[in-house]
C-alpha cells in the first residue's frame, strides 16, 4: 500500500518546512502551514515510516525550560540519502557528497585527462568524454570514503563554466566551448542517479552566497566569479535569473566595454601583469615576487603580498581596481543590485581591490551604489551552491521516490 495515497499533499508540505528547519515541533508545523494537528501528525508519521524525519528522544531536555511533559520534537534524516554537488572546471572537478541535511560527508577533487582545449582550436569529444569520465570518477571515490553506495544517492547537480538554461542544456558556441564544459553531464549521469541537475557556475555561487553566503537575506544580488574568467549568477526578487538560454550572467556583453574588453578573469589578469612584469625586469630582486616564477605566477601568490602601499604592486592593485570598478559598474546599471559579492579563491585577498571599484562605482552610478564584497566561501562557492542544488532536487522527488521503493517497485 502507497503511505502517500491519501493526504499527499499536506505531506509533501511538511517535507518541505522540516528540510531547512533543523528540530521543530508539531505546533511550529502547524502555525508555518496552517495545518490542524491532525493533519500535522499524521504527516509526520508518515515521513518517520518513509524514513525521512526521525523523531528526537524525550530524555533530551528542551530548550527555554518548558514545563510538564515534553513535546514530540522532530528533524530530518540526513541519512535517509545523499546528495552531490560537482564544480565541474575548466581543467580540475570537485565533488563535494554530502547527507540530506547537507553535512559535508566527503571531498574529492580530480584533474580533468585530455583537458587541454584551446579556445579557438578545434573541437576533440576526447575533452568531453574525459569530463564525464572525470565526474563518475570522482562521486565514485567520493561516495566510497563517504561509505556510500549509488543507491544512496538522491540528486546530482554540476556547475559548469557555460551558460545553461532551466533544462540543463548549454547553446551551441563559436568554438564549441560550452558544449564541452557542459559535456553531456546530465544524460551521462541520469541512467545511475534518481535526480541530476545542471546549472552555470556562477549561478551555483550565487545560491550559496545566497544561503550561507555574503548575500543571506538579500532578495536582489549578483555573485561574480574572479577568477580565471569572469562570470555572474544573477538573483532579482530573491529568484536566480537565467535568460532564455541561460546567458543573463555570462557577461560577454564586457568585451564591448573600454577597460575591460572580455571575460578574462581578476586572477589571470593578474598573473599575466606580473609574468610580463618579470620578464621585462621591473620587479625588483627583493621584492616576494622576484622569487616567482613559471607554475609558481598564481593569483593567490601573487596578491597575497601586493599592498596599496608597496610602489611594486600598487599599479597592479590599481589596474585591477579600475577594471573590478568598470564591470561592477555594468552589473549595477543591468541588475540594480543590492550586493555584488566577489567569489572565487582569490577573493579574500581582493579587498583593496575592492574598495578601489567601490569608489569608482559611487562616482560613476546614478542608481545607489551596491556595495561590493568578498565571498566568504573562498574556492569553494560553487562546490556548496552544487550542494544545495541537489538538496533542492532530492527534496523534489525524495517522497515518491522513497514510496515506490518502500513499495518495491525497484
Amino acid at each position: 500500500m502507497d503511505v502517500l495515497a491519501e493526504h499527499r499533499g499536506s505531506t509533501a508540505d511538511v517535507l518541505t518546512f522540516a528540510w531547512d528547519a533543523g528540530v521543530f515541533r508539531a505546533d511550529h508545523v502547524m502555525a508555518a502551514l496552517g495545518l490542524t494537528r491532525t493533519t500535522a501528525l499524521r504527516a509526520l508519521d508518515t515521513l518517520i515510516e518513509l524514513g525521512l524525519i526521525r523523531e528526537l528522544s524525550s530524555s533530551e531536555p528542551e530548550q527555554g525550560g518548558r514545563l510538564g511533559r515534553p513535546a514530540r520534537r522532530f528533524a530530518l534524516r540526513g541519512d535517509a540519502g545523499i546528495v552531490i554537488g560537482i564544480d565541474a572546471g575548466h581543467r580540475h572537478l570537485t565533488a563535494v557528497v554530502a547527507d540530506l541535511a547537507g553535512r559535508i560527508l566527503a571531498r574529492e577533487q580530480v584533474e580533468v585527462r585530455n583537458s587541454g582545449y584551446v579556445p579557438g582550436g578545434a573541437a576533440d569529444d576526447r575533452v568531453a568524454e574525459a569530463r564525464r569520465a572525470a565526474a563518475l570518477d570522482a562521486i565514485a571515490t567520493g561516495l566510497e570514503t563517504a561509505g556510500g553506495s549509488p543507491h544512496d544517492v538522491l540528486a546530482v547537480a554540476v556547475g559548469v563554466p557555460a551558460p545553461v538554461d532551466g533544462e540543463g542544456a548549454s547553446p551551441s558556441h563559436s568554438n564549441q566551448f560550452w558544449q564541452l564544459m557542459n559535456a553531456g553531464f546530465r544524460d551521462a549521469l541520469a541512467d545511475s542517479f534518481p535526480a541530476v541537475r545542471v546549472e552555470n557556475d556562477a549561478a551555483l555561487a550565487a545560491l550559496a552566497e545566497g544561503t550561507l553566503g555574503a548575500a543571506r537575506g538579500c532578495d536582489h544580488f549578483v555573485a561574480m566569479l574572479s577568477g580565471r574568467r569572469l562570470g555572474s549568477g544573477v538573483v532579482l526578487e530573491g529568484r536566480l535569473v537565467r535568460g532564455a538560454h541561460g546567458g543573463v550572467g555570462e557577461l560577454e556583453g564586457l568585451s564591448f566595454v573600454p577597460g575591460v574588453a572580455g571575460t578574462l578573469g581578476i586572477g589571470e589578469r593578474a598573473e599575466n601583469w606580473v609574468r610580463e612584469a618579470l620578464e621585462a625586469g621591473r620587479i625588483p630582486a627583493e621584492h616576494p615576487w622576484a622569487r616567482l616564477s613559471g607554475v609558481g605566477v598564481t593569483a593567490e601568490a601573487v596578491l597575497a603580498t601586493a599592498r596599496l602601499s608597496d610602489p611594486v604592486s600598487r599599479p597592479l592593485l590599481e589596474e585591477l581596481g579600475d577594471l573590478m570598478g568598470r564591470i561592477c559598474a555594468v552589473v549595477a546599471h543591468f541588475y540594480d543590485p543590492e550586493v555584488i559579492v566577489v567569489c572565487g579563491a582569490v577573493a579574500g585577498a581582493l579587498g583593496e581591490v575592492i574598495e578601489l571599484a567601490s569608489a569608482f562605482v559611487a562616482q560613476e552610478l546614478e542608481l545607489p551604489p551596491p556595495e561590493i564584497v568578498a565571498s566568504e566561501l573562498a574556492g569553494d562557492a560553487v562546490s556548496l551552491g552544487a550542494v544545495s542544488a541537489a538538496r533542492e532536487a532530492a527534496q523534489e522527488i525524495a517522497l515518491p521516490l522513497l514510496s515506490s521503493r518502500r513499495r518495491g517497485d525497484d
